[in-house]
């Protein structure tokens, strides 16, 4: 076979390989939308190394008014309408291991674990003690009832979808609500 015939092969052979992989990928974010369970056990598959912390454990180191610091990974958008109480939005790694310093935990959250579960990570990488990604994020959190404030601290319901798709893990909010 020529050299060009041997180039020709091998591109066709790599592409192939990039379109399995991104087939692949397609499916498993295609799967992980199917329920919140799915979801999370597709964050703990993607990212083995973060730990995760459970809705209720969260809850009862807040009542407890353990040393916990909250970060939201969200977007600003997301993080206007609503977050879980005691939750600072911080998107980046340097001042969020700050603002962590000193604590004896940290716990981050998104909307579902995707995005918290990869910057738990780093901020384990940086040095920042016992780091947590919330399971499940603010949906499960509010899928549960858990307490809720916009961005005046006042009470809220709502919860920002991220986008049409992830949405529909979030349980319909009381009546009035907007969600």
């Amino acid at each position: 076979m020529s050299r060009r015939g041997i180039i020709i092969v091998a591109s066709l052979f790599l592409a192939a390989f990039v379109l399995l992989q991104l087939a692949s990928r397609g499916y498993r974010e295609v799967e992980a939308l199917q329920s919140m369970e799915k979801a999370m056990a597709a964050v703990r598959r993607d990212f083995p190394a973060a730990k995760p912390v459970s809705t209720a454990q969260l809850a009862t180191w807040l009542k407890a008014k353990e040393e916990v610091a909250l970060i939201d990974a969200r977007a600003p958008e997301e993080f206007a309408v609503s977050q879980i109480p005691g939750a600072r939005r911080e998107p980046s790694l340097v001042k969020a291991a700050k603002m962590a310093e000193g604590s004896m935990r940290v716990v981050v959250y998104d909307a579902v674990g995707f995005r918290s579960a990869e910057f738990t990570d780093a901020l384990a990488t940086a040095g920042c003690g016992e780091t947590f990604y919330l399971e499940g994020g603010i949906f499960q959190w509010a899928n549960e009832g858990r307490s809720l404030v916009d961005a005046k601290g006042e009470p809220a319901t709502g919860v920002h979808p991220y986008n049409k798709l992830w949405g529909r893990l979030l349980k319909p909010a009381p009546q009035g609500t907007g969600r």
